[in-house]
């Protein structure tokens, strides 16, 4: 059967009988006969625009009616793709070429021209002309009309070196005018003019050429059609006597197939163009693309190229700079194959590498030759590749920054943002899957690397939605992430290997320990513990890391490494040794640092002050930060402290992990992160309960450690007792107050002042009471809470109780009072807390708040408003956002009251900007109080009173009494609703 695509799609002579789409397809298999053509690929092609929904059932009908309609092909199914089974002379593209390349081979030029013009008699017409749509006509021939006019130049060629310019003149002057950009055509035309004894119209056609080239294209004659142009003004000899000056009879066009989709990089592309195409250059156009593995550099460098190519007619030429096992090849080797490419035979090519870079030199000298250079380990490699003429253009791709290359301009290829990844993955998966969250999540796994996309992307086009949710399983665990990441030759796994191989032995170590950190994003002092060197060591091998795209800088001194990279560094971790003295070394370094921090931040509630201070200085430079803003390190390093904790806890560390909480404890409680904090210290309450750990761990508490200090009777009780638990929830603070029924809480609180009073520890009853008091409160027990702190202030008094927790039962006394509407108590015990407790403290800011409140309700405005500004002040200098939210709040109150509804709206939204990061009860009542004070001093009494029922209704069902009964009593005493029923009275 013989198949003809060099015009019209023919089938044994006659047009094809198939549909639009059949005839599509049978063209696109055919152009890649006998290969693979991947389902991805296919569904791009036939769909370019808008594929449908089950693209692959429809190119299976397609595939069917095929057979049917030509039941002598062979198309065969493989897990890379469809393949159309015909032998290579039945299709007239593969005749085309051989007859080509056989023509050219010929070196006499009659018999050369003859064979190249048997050659282009094969064509008919443009090639696939009745295909449609046009995008993927264009897509598919590209290389054909390429091939074509390649072709024609070559057969000018050789009938000017035959004699035939009298032949071939008016014929030339068509292509020219066809073609004006193509330098060949109008050399040969020149030439052909002036051998047929018309040097005025050769003359004027070079003038003409050059005015349409500086019009239309920015563009100069090159140095060839100059040369020749006074050439013939000088009626050079050499006219006579050669076929005619051209570039260069060897016209190689290796550029690859251009990539079938390629999104999010249109901005690059525009730059590598507008670099490559400037025109009146002095020296070659060099641009370097540098990234991670997988992150799309070849396949954006091989775009660019096809984008430029037309304006480089004296060819293209491909070099790929390491071997199949990522080897670098030798400039030499590669300088061979390029000179072969050029036109050289092989007896030409020079021996020695200095010959042959002068040979490069000399034959890219005057022409206009693009060079892509893929993978470049080394500067010095790529250097040698460079062309010559100031026309010619490279393209060079590496896996690090090459400085070295200093006329460069040198552009990192990033990861696609989220949102461009998963538009990318469903248009590789050509059709919609049902389960379009879990699909995104998929893409997100994906970290932004074309290469990971294309992969999932191949394989959820050929199994979609039944394998999706196995697919994302694997892609969400560390263990299975890279085993899923490999589609037929391609594998994530094999990239990074690649990339990780040019790494020095010390930054292939710190990537492997970083797996030991346990989080995305890290300073760069954790280099100096895992590798056990200084600080600026570390520094420096985590900016190697860096250039290799193994690691992004974020902020200075400050790097994130993604998912995927995590997942193979923890693979070399399983290979190295070393491994539990590099943890070990860290998680110390986390701690002393940590201690360092939680010891200066003066914040007042630290839980670990018993616990001894670890020697200083260890990390110098970090530790000189830390003592300059000790909650800003807090801020940037909880999640390496939390991770921290989850390692100790994980290799059997329970101690260490103990003291790592105690000591985060205080940051947590300043910035509210109450989640973190529970989440953390009851993993560690899990470690110790029953572990032998567990003594040193409490005596690690400052609660705890009096109680134990010289009674070892007590220590097996405690084991014992099932008040382990609760004394450590009391301790590190566990109970949330705006969380849970209050009446249970309260019973467990009080389960644990009655086990303090069997082994007689003042201190555990003082705080146990403390919150049996707080619990009673939200009770609504008000008797309880007061008879509470009375008994807690009692043994703090008189029976040597724990000082430093005076002001916070003298907090709660006037807590309890202002519950009872008793202001002026209230205000006289919140001074008294004032007094004693220590400034720039979390203490004072729970007074400072608390007793403003106060105020507000009694309507002493000025004093309300200058312990605000005070609170505002220890807040900012605590870093504390959410606790200066609440003093937005109560000046949102105090406006109310004074009428500045304007100057409320403001403070509240202020205010929420910060609840809005930490979305629970607690927040909920704050806002909504407020809120529905602003309505009803609105006159939108129906919002207020819905936000007010709200609210109670939530506490009813939390069984939290004593903000039901808060809201209720706002509800029922307002005299601005016309409901309330004091007003209708």
């Amino acid at each position: 059967m013989d198949f003809r695509l060099l015009g019209a799609i023919e089938v044994g002579g006659q047009a094809a009988p198939l549909r639009r789409q059949e005839r599509s397809l049978l063209a696109i298999l055919l152009l890649r006969a006998n290969e693979s053509v991947p389902l991805a690929e296919l569904v791009d092609l036939l769909w370019p625009d808008d594929p449908p929904a089950d693209a692959r059932g429809s190119l299976q009908v397609y595939l069917s009616r095929l057979r049917k309609a030509l039941p002598g092909i062979t198309i065969t199914s493989t897990a890379a793709g469809y393949a159309v089974q015909v032998a290579p002379d039945s299709i007239d593209v593969e005749r085309f070429r051989r007859q080509l390349a056989s023509a050219r081979k010929e070196s006499d030029p009659v018999l050369r021209a003859d064979g190249l013009r048997r050659a282009l008699d094969l064509w008919h017409g443009d090639p696939l002309a009745d295909l449609t749509p046009q995008a993927t006509r264009d897509r598919l021939t590209a290389g054909l009309v390429e091939e074509h006019a390649s072709a024609v130049e070559d057969r000018v060629d050789a009938d000017l070196q035959a004699g035939r310019h009298a032949e071939v003149e008016a014929e030339l002057a068509g292509l020219v005018r066809q073609h004006p950009e193509r330098e060949r055509l109008m050399l040969a035309w020149m030439t052909a003019l002036y051998r047929s004894g018309r040097k005025p119209e050769a003359l004027q056609a070079y003038v003409d050429g050059a005015m349409r080239l500086a019009e239309e294209f920015g563009l100069d004659p090159a140095p060839a059609l100059r040369r020749l142009h006074l050439a013939i003004l000088r009626d050079d000899p050499s006219l006579r006597l050669s076929a005619m000056p051209r570039a260069e009879s060897a016209v190689p066009r290796e550029l690859p197939v251009d990539i079938s989709l390629l999104v999010g990089r249109d901005d690059l592309l525009a730059d590598v163009v507008r670099v490559l195409t400037t025109p009146a250059r002095q020296r070659p156009a060099v641009y370097c693309l540098w990234g991670g593995a997988g992150v799309g550099k070849s396949a954006a460098a091989t775009r660019s190229a096809h984008l430029v190519a037309e304006q480089f007619p004296d060819g293209q030429l491909l070099a790929r700079l390491q071997d199949v096992g990522g080897e670098g090849l030798p400039a030499r080797t590669l300088l061979g194959r390029m000179l072969r490419s050029l036109g050289l035979e092989h007896s030409q090519v020079p021996a020695t590498l200095a010959d042959r870079e002068q040979a490069f030199r000399e034959l890219t000298a005057d022409r206009a030759v693009l060079v892509v250079l893929d993978d470049a380990l080394d500067a010095e490699t790529v250097t040698s590749l460079l062309p010559a003429g100031a026309r010619c253009a490279a393209i060079v791709t590496s896996r690090k920054p090459l400085p070295e290359l200093t006329d460069a301009v040198h552009r990192q290829v990033l990861p696609l943002d989220p949102l461009t990844s998963r538009g990318l993955l469903a248009r590789l998966i050509g059709r919609t899957l049902r389960e379009q969250s879990t699909l995104a999540a998929v893409a997100d796994e994906c970290a932004g690397l074309p290469l990971a996309l294309r992969i999932i992307g191949s394989r959820l086009a050929l199994s979609g939605d039944d394998a999706l949710p196995q697919l994302a399983g694997a892609l969400a665990d560390d263990d299975q992430r890279l085993d899923s990441m490999v589609a037929g030759d391609l594998a994530v796994r094999t990239s990074l290997g690649r990339t990780l191989a040019l790494a020095d032995p010390d930054a292939r170590d710190l990537l492997a320990r970083l797996s030991l950190v346990g989080v995305t994003e890290f300073p760069s002092w954790v280099a100096a513990p895992l590798l056990d060197c200084d600080e600026s060591a570390g520094a420096a091998i985590f900016d190697r890391l860096v250039d290799l795209g193994l690691v992004e800088l974020v902020t200075e001194q400050r790097y994130k490494m993604h998912a995927l990279v995590r997942a193979y560094a923890a693979e070399q971790l399983a290979a190295a040794t070393g491994a539990d003295e590099s943890l070990r070394r860290y998680l110390e370094a986390v701690y002393k640092l940590e201690v360092l921090a939680d010891s200066n931040a003066a914040h007042g509630v630290t839980l670990a002050a018993a616990l001894p201070d670890p020697d200083h200085p260890v990390l110098p430079e970090t530790e000189a930060s830390i003592l300059a803003d000790p909650m800003a390190w807090f801020e940037q390093s909880w999640p390496l402290i939390d991770a921290a904790v989850a390692a100790c806890l994980g290799t059997g560390r329970i101690e260490l992990a103990a003291w790592l909480g105690l000591r985060i404890n205080g940051f947590y409680v300043v910035s509210d992160q109450r989640e973190q904090r529970i989440g953390m210290l009851e993993a560690i309450r899990d470690a110790l309960r029953g572990d032998d750990a567990i003594e040193p761990a409490f005596r690690g508490s400052n609660a705890i450690e009096p109680a134990l200090r010289g009674s070892d009777a007590i220590e097996p009780a405690l084991r014992r007792s099932d008040a382990i638990e609760l004394a450590l929830r009391v301790d590190l603070g566990l109970i949330p107050a705006y969380e849970g029924s209050a009446a249970e809480l309260l019973a467990m609180s009080e389960r644990v002042v009655t086990q303090a009073r069997a082994i007689e520890s003042v201190e555990l009853q003082v705080r146990g009471l403390i919150q049996v008091a707080n619990h009673a409160r939200h009770d609504l027990r008000l008797d309880r809470d007061r008879e509470a702190l009375e008994e807690a202030l009692e043994l703090i008094d008189h029976r040597a109780g724990p000082a430093e927790l005076r002001p916070a039962v003298v907090r709660n006394l006037a807590s309890n009072s202002a519950e009872r509407h008793d202001y002026a108590s209230a205000d006289r015990w919140y001074r008294e807390v004032l007094e004693v407790v220590p400034s720039d403290t979390m203490h004072e800011i729970y007074a400072l708040i608390l007793s403003s409140e106060v105020l507000v309700e009694s309507g002493q405005y000025d004093e309300a408003a200058a312990r605000l500004t005070r609170c505002r002040e220890v807040c900012r200098l605590l870093r504390s956002g959410f606790f200066e939210a609440q003093v937005d709040c109560l000046l949102a109150s105090m406006a109310i009251k004074q009428g500045d509804l304007a100057e409320a709206r403001r403070l509240l939204d202020v205010a929420r900007t910060w609840f809005e990061k930490s979305p629970r009860v607690r927040v909920a009542v704050l806002m909504g109080a407020y809120e529905s004070d602003l309505a009803m001093a609105l006159g939108d009494f129906w919002t207020g009173r819905r936000i007010r029922l709200e609210l109670i209704e939530d506490a009813r069902q939390r069984g939290d009494r004593l903000v039901e009964h808060q809201i209720r009593y706002l509800l029922d005493n307002d005299d601005r609703d016309p409901l309330n029923p004091a007003r209708r009275a």
